[in-house]
């Protein structure tokens, strides 16, 4: 049950995990990075414009759509599946015109005519909880009685509003939101009830946990420290059924959940199966040289 994979591609310089070149005069290198980590094993590429950390700033809708649309338009034709991450309805409808199939909408879409972005359209929507305002953190203890419960419950008021909108809730991609609107312990909370989550609910879980704060805040460590805890919160995903990892390193991830599989008896490891010897050394120069270094 292991989840696919989603690559993330940020296009803004301020992110706190910027992709190399991103903020350049060319889209070239965000292309190239994400066709990279669809050879990693990405089955989805999640590109993004606007930064949702609160020290940055809002980017106009025509910046960021103009940022978009020729890394989507590229993807596309090179036969990727593209997501874009974005709250603000003209960009919306402007990559689903350039050929995104996901919409993913971290803010809690209360503004509904987002939803007419995708509405006519055979796209898909990621719902994600998130009861507080975007670019601003809502941390309290006790914000919640039971957090597993209560993002259930708010899934389900809102798919019905998207049914009433004219969004099939089949087409709703559910993403219980880590670490928005949640302090660290809430969040665990909630990738502890993935199970009760994929009970109520039919829909694809969308899971972001690459290097978030909730691993900084067990681990001590800076965003870019925090791949050794992302790949721990690979984990629970691989225990139920139907769920999308979006993360940085896909090719750290899918090594993870290889051996993992093996580890775990769901892939079989062939008895006469060897080490290619190109992999003996980092170097790749073989077992033919001499490796007292």
């Amino acid at each position: 049950m292991n989840p696919r994979l989603m690559g993330i591609v940020n296009l803004n310089p301020d992110s706190f995990s910027s992709t190399p070149g991103a903020g350049s005069d060319g889209p070239e290198e965000a292309i190239a990075h994400g066709l990279r980590l669809v050879a990693d094993g990405a089955e989805v590429i999640d590109l993004g414009a606007q930064s949702a950390s609160p020290s940055t700033p809002v980017v106009p809708a025509e910046q960021e759509l103009a940022a978009l649309e020729p890394v989507v338009a590229a993807l596309v034709a090179a036969g990727v599946t593209v997501s874009v991450d974005t709250y603000k309805p003209a960009v919306a409808a402007g990559v689903v015109a350039a050929g995104a199939t996901i919409v993913n909408d971290y803010s809690g879409t209360d503004d509904d005519t987002i939803l007419d972005a995708v509405a006519g359209t055979d796209a898909r929507f990621v719902l994600t909880h998130n009861i507080g305002p975007v670019k601003q953190r809502l941390t309290d203890p006790d914000l919640y009685d039971d957090v597993v419960v209560e993002v259930g419950d708010w899934f389900a008021r809102r798919l019905e509003r998207f049914a009433a909108r004219g969004i099939d809730p089949d087409r709703v991609v559910l993403d219980p939101g880590i670490d928005l609107s949640k302090t660290p312990a809430q969040t665990v909370a909630v990738l502890a009830g993935l199970a009760q989550l994929r009970e109520r609910f039919a829909n694809t879980l969308l899971v972001a946990i690459s290097r978030k704060d909730f691993i900084g805040t067990i681990a001590r460590a800076v965003p870019h420290d925090r791949g050794p805890g992302t790949l721990a919160a690979l984990v629970p995903l691989t225990e139920v059924r139907d769920t999308v990892a979006r993360v940085h390193d896909v090719a750290a991830a899918k090594q993870f959940l290889d051996v993992l599989d093996v580890l775990r008896g769901h892939a079989v490891l062939d008895r006469d199966a060897f080490l290619d010897p190109a992999l003996y050394r980092s170097d790749g120069r073989g077992p033919d040289v001499d490796a007292a270094g």
